[in-house]
């Protein structure tokens, strides 16, 4: 498809998904202000942004480019073939048998009833895993990574990128860990999608996952980062809907959805807060983890890759920082404990893999004007409430900081400028007296400070824990060198 012409097709999405949004809500004021200029604007920078990864997701004989967007569901994926998965086990314990002497390989042939047996046949399949590898086996470890541990044990798991061994488990892991759904799952870099992230408020329906994202609304400064989120060039949004029988609920009756975020070919995968119709996030990690397994599937599939990741917890990690990008006023909900987002890393691009930006401006309903407060900007709408919240005046644009008791505020850019510093690790804004400069000379925030840093028992500075040496006290406590003190420390045991 031409680009011209997909352009035309996402402000035709955009049109009737504005329709469908306001179709069961009295709460259609913001709606009617939404120009042309806006339409056009969007439609345009969403096209081009995602083009990378429009091109990917173009390779799955599961996309619709109607709907700009990936549509899983039963006929893509499946339940165990326990006949494929015998299979490929047997072919990765190939080397261990030839080298196995009569006793061993009998217990190798015992070792596959644990994966594809009955329930009587698995306790016979645990006891000779137990044998070859004592501690391969846990009663809540997943299967596939008892076999992993099975083979490393062994000393047949070759672990370097793309090996054959890497390739074959990839397969048998896929497939021991298949399920079939019964639902359609919407993978979507539509602009209609992200608008109507959140359903309207005021549905004489009855409301459903409403939040501060609802574009019908102006009680929030936050969902001008629906259209922040549609013009960046990783982010898209993972959804499933009321009745997909019925299109307008695509727009307006969304039950669960989900922002991911990845650069093609980079490995690395922000799966962020889920909302549901209960709120989201308690109650709802089996679906969490279900969507991200689809997801995951996919791109390797994509990318021909082996569909092995390893996913941790974003908050508290070391080595990745998922920022925002310039002038994004959406609600950064990948940032907070409680929300659980996550990441993962796919194996081949585990020392490769790079970190990136997610989010940028928003634009303004009426003109079209890039925006990072709001709906509208303003001189389309001057009666806006847009005071400096330090103070208190009128300004046309507002900027998100972290003030002395940590909370959120928005600012004008002379406060932001006089009364607070940028984090060179987050690259927020924060009171003044939150930031303080680190050893490596970096302006440095209290919380990246605690998360990413750690204090030299040397010289008394803060450095980032990747580059320092750990060491244990005889206290129970934990010592931490810096480079320069740790060399300092050499040359004179050097000396002595």
């Amino acid at each position: 498809m031409e680009m011209q012409e997909k352009i035309n097709l996402a402000k035709r999405n955009i049109r009737q998904a504005i329709e469908d949004y306001g179709a069961h809500s009295w709460q259609t004021a913001v709606l009617k202000d939404i120009d042309a200029r806006f339409v056009d604007r969007l439609a345009e920078d969403n096209t081009y942004a995602k083009d990378e990864l429009r091109s990917l997701f173009r390779k799955s004989p599961v996309w619709d480019e109607a709907l700009d967007a990936l549509v899983i569901n039963g006929t893509r994926t499946h339940n165990p073939n326990y006949d494929v998965v015998y299979q490929l086990g047997d072919a990765l314990l190939k080397p261990a048998r030839e080298k196995a002497d009569f006793e061993e390989r009998e217990k190798l042939g015992r070792v596959m009833q644990f994966f594809i047996g009955s329930q009587e046949d698995k306790a016979s399949g645990i006891a000779a895993i137990q044998e070859l590898a004592p501690y391969a086996y846990a009663p809540n470890k997943k299967p596939s990574r008892v076999f992993k541990a099975l083979c490393q044990a062994l000393g047949i798991a070759d672990e370097s990128a793309r090996s054959e061994f890497q390739r074959l488990y990839a397969q048998f892991a896929d497939e021991l860990s298949a399920k079939k759904i019964d639902f359609k799952l919407y993978v979507s870099l539509n602009p209609a999608h992200f608008l109507t992230m959140s359903n309207p408020k005021e549905d004489r329906r009855g409301d459903t996952m409403t939040s501060c994202h609802s574009f019908n609304s102006t009680e929030y400064q936050y969902n001008c980062g629906c259209s922040g989120y549609a013009r960046d060039s990783y982010t898209f949004i993972v959804f499933t809907v009321a009745d997909p029988n019925v299109p307008e609920t695509l727009n307006n009756r969304k039950t669960t959805r989900q922002i991911f975020a990845y650069k093609p070919y980079n490995g690395l995968l922000l799966q962020s807060r889920l909302y549901n119709t209960s709120g989201g996030t308690r109650g709802a990690q089996e679906e969490s983890v279900l969507y991200r397994d689809l997801v995951q599937r996919e791109i390797s599939s994509l990318e021909d890759a082996p569909n092995l990741w390893k996913t941790f917890g974003y908050w508290g990690n070391e080595r990745f920082t998922i920022h925002a990008g310039t002038g994004f006023g959406g609600y950064y909900d990948w940032e907070y404990k409680e929300f659980d987002a996550k990441l993962s890393i796919r194996e081949d691009c585990k020392d490769s893999c790079q970190t990136f930006c997610i989010g940028t401006y928003g634009l303004c309903v009426c003109c079209g004007k890039e925006i990072s407060y709001k709906l509208y900007c303003q001189e389309c709408c001057p009666d806006e409430d847009q005071e400096c919240d330090d103070c208190e005046e009128n300004c046309s644009e507002l900027f998100r900081v972290y003030g002395e008791d940590g909370d959120e505020r928005y600012v004008c850019s002379s406060c932001r400028d006089d009364n607070y510093s940028r984090c060179a690790e987050c690259g927020y804004y924060h009171y003044y007296g939150h930031v303080r400069e680190a050893g490596n000379g970096k302006a440095v925030c209290n919380r990246c400070l605690e998360e990413h840093y750690a204090l030299c028992s040397c010289c008394g500075q803060y450095f980032p824990k990747s580059g320092m040496r750990e060491e244990g006290n005889a206290d129970g406590s934990r010592r931490y060198l810096c480079v320069s003190c740790q060399q300092a420390e050499s040359s004179v045991e050097a000396v002595a």
